[in-house]
């Protein structure tokens, strides 16, 4: 399901819509500008060459095409794309209505987690030919199996948390002085197991802790344990694929390119890009597409963003994105995306389940 808005066509008749239609897959397809004659020769329209170009003139005043200079062929805008995407995953859609989903609960992967998300980076950026980013399980949205607690020090203590799918972050805080580290493990294991770190955030934050110190000041230090505990920064990380596929590609620009690799050279600004499209902790799901001029960023303009997201169960945990140039094959490209995103979906939970 795609979450932009949709371009309003009242203004185009179907013939028209079916002549926009073609002119933007054939494009797709050649790079090259496209003519009435050649709408005649790919297509069933019935119609002359001249009702044709009349039909592109207005789609042109429209918004919808755009003349090279003096090439008698035209070729599709930003628009233009997104009327195709949409009658593109309209169609999809539609057939997907008119039979039985297929079931492909009998296809998982098995084998090491990191290889596997290697793999999906690799079979997402060949099938685009683009650039395929994908993001590592993020901490926070996982279930907590596991609390360990070593003291380092007399101030200090090391925490390993433990989740379902088995990975672990570690990192140092100080423990409180009142509590023994056992007893305050044992604590931590009996509140937190089975909950996500965004679960217990909203929690503690709602709790007032002041109305109860006088009871016991043991509880101040757990709190402050806690809070520690929670405001930890956990590592982040994506993996990326196929820049030389972007470096290869005749339709962008060497600038375009050169700015797109420096917002992808680092991890902080490849997050910041996702997050400013796609949030994981948002409320709908689906493939977002964002085409050429829609990209808030200017240094996107020659490009389209592709992004999902995989789960376990039915939680986000993970976003994986495409970047290619805009005119992509979008079909392909958002199968490719919702495949991979199932299939990852599908081995997540599996494993959640077998812990």
């Amino acid at each position: 399901m795609l979450m932009n808005g949709r371009i309003k066509n009242g203004f185009l008749n179907e013939r028209q819509k079916k002549v926009l239609f073609c002119i933007v897959k054939e494009y797709i397809r050649t790079h090259k500008p496209v003519s009435s004659s050649k709408v005649l020769e790919i297509s069933t329209i019935d119609y002359s060459s001249a009702t044709i170009r009349n039909d592109m003139r207005k789609l042109e005043y429209l918004g919808y095409l755009k003349q090279p200079h003096t090439s008698a062929g035209r070729i599709p805008t930003d628009k233009a794309l997104r009327f195709y995407l949409d009658a593109v995953m309209d169609m999809r859609r539609m057939r997907e209505r008119g039979k039985e989903v297929e079931k492909d609960s009998h296809v998982y992967w098995e084998g090491d987690f990191s290889r596997i998300l290697e793999g999906a980076v690799k079979i997402i950026a060949v099938a685009s030919d683009g650039i395929a980013i994908v993001e590592k399980p993020k901490v926070e949205f996982l279930r907590i199996s596991g609390v360990i607690l070593r003291e380092i020090d007399e101030t200090r203590t090391l925490v390993v948390l433990s989740t379902e799918l088995g990975l672990n972050e570690s990192f140092t805080i100080y423990h409180p002085r009142d509590v023994k580290l056992e007893e305050l493990e044992n604590i931590l294991n009996d509140k937190l197991i089975g909950r996500t770190i965004g679960d217990i955030r909203k929690s503690v934050s709602g709790i007032d802790i002041r109305a109860k110190i006088w009871y016991d000041k043991r509880l101040e230090e757990l709190m402050k344990f806690l809070e520690n505990l929670l405001n930890e920064r956990f590592e982040e990380g994506f993996l990326r694929y196929g820049f030389q596929r972007i470096i290869n590609n005749d339709l962008l620009s060497f600038d375009a390119v050169r700015k797109l690799m420096r917002i992808l050279e680092d991890e902080e600004t490849t997050k910041e890009l996702l997050n400013e499209i796609y949030s994981l902790d948002r409320s709908e799901n689906g493939v977002m597409v964002i085409i050429g001029e829609e990209h808030k960023n200017k240094d996107l303009r020659e490009f389209s963003t592709f992004i999902d997201t995989y789960k376990v169960f039915d939680r986000n945990v993970g976003r994986i994105a495409v970047i290619t140039s805009k005119y992509t094959d979008y079909e392909k490209v958002v199968k490719t995306l919702v495949y991979i995103s199932n299939r990852l979906t599908e081995f997540l939970t599996k494993l959640s389940m077998r812990r």
